[in-house]
């Protein structure tokens, strides 16, 4: 696989800077917070001003649809990031087809969880998808909920879990960093 060929699935996919696959990147030493933050990078609120401890927030501000607008001056940890079911492609283990198919069926998984959470009541396209289901599942649980509500949660429960299946086999190296076998 080529560099052209890894970079047209990354360009069908972008669950690494849409804030499916994180809620934030870390900021590596040699990235320079206060040009990222002239490019318009979001960061997320620190207590601490040390480099080591800053992250900026997913999904980015950066990403516009499938693209990112810093790619050349984009931090350390965006150029280095790879996601398991790229690193199988590139392998061999996985042809592009394939993964294009995961990558599909991914985003609508991923899309279901949107949909669902906004009948809920959430809106927070801005906010990584992990955090907007917590937000939800705390406000859910603090007070009593009608017939309705209940069930679009018990749906939104399971299609966060089907999503976070599907990106634990193809996305998240496994123990021993190899693509693990659904089901």
């Amino acid at each position: 696989m080529n560099d052209a060929d890894s970079n047209s699935l990354c360009l069908e996919c972008g669950l690494c800077c849409n804030g499916v696959i994180f809620a934030h990147g870390q900021l590596q030493p040699e990235d320079d917070a206060h040009r990222l933050r002239s490019l318009r990078l979001k960061f997320a609120p620190n207590q601490k001003s040390k480099i080591k401890n800053q992250k900026f927030v997913q999904p980015c501000a950066a990403f516009d649809g499938c693209r990112c607008k810093i790619y050349s001056e984009r931090p350390r940890y965006c150029r280095e990031f790879e996601c398991l079911l790229l690193k199988s492609v590139k392998a061999g283990r996985t042809d592009s087809a394939e993964a294009l198919r995961v990558i599909r069926t991914a985003r609508q998984r991923v899309e279901k969880v949107k949909r669902l959470l906004r009948k809920l009541g959430d809106g927070q396209e801005h906010v990584a998808l992990s955090i907007r289901f917590q937000k939800t599942k705390k406000r859910i649980e603090a007070a009593p909920i009608n017939g309705a509500a209940a069930d679009f949660f018990g749906q939104l429960t399971l299609a966060v879990h089907d999503l976070n299946l599907l990106l634990a086999d193809a996305f998240y190296p496994g123990p021993d960093g190899q693509l693990q076998e659904p089901g």
